[in-house]
């Protein structure tokens, strides 16, 4: 999910960490990049003008779910769950 990472690149701040793990509870494979940027992705509608924007539309739809969380460090964490 290279979105996730460009997402945190672009709009994000400070260092980017990325994590990948399985899932025990349901098998599958969670995606996370945390970044020090207070502000949250924004899944848009589909604009056929645009020459950008559509990256989190096509990752959402290709994942289990996805989400953010807040950390206590400050900044957030985007994580995706996916098959293998």
């Amino acid at each position: 999910m290279t979105e996730l990472v460009t997402n945190a690149y672009r709009h994000g701040a400070g260092f980017i960490v990325v994590r990948v793990f399985r899932d025990e509870r349901d098998g599958l494979v969670v995606i996370e990049v945390w970044d020090q940027g207070e502000g949250r992705p924004v899944l848009r509608s589909e604009d056929h003008e645009s020459d950008s924007g559509r990256g989190l539309l096509m990752m959402s739809r290709l994942v289990h779910e996805w989400g953010t969380r807040p950390t206590m460090e400050g900044g957030k964490i985007v994580w995706a769950k996916c098959g293998l």
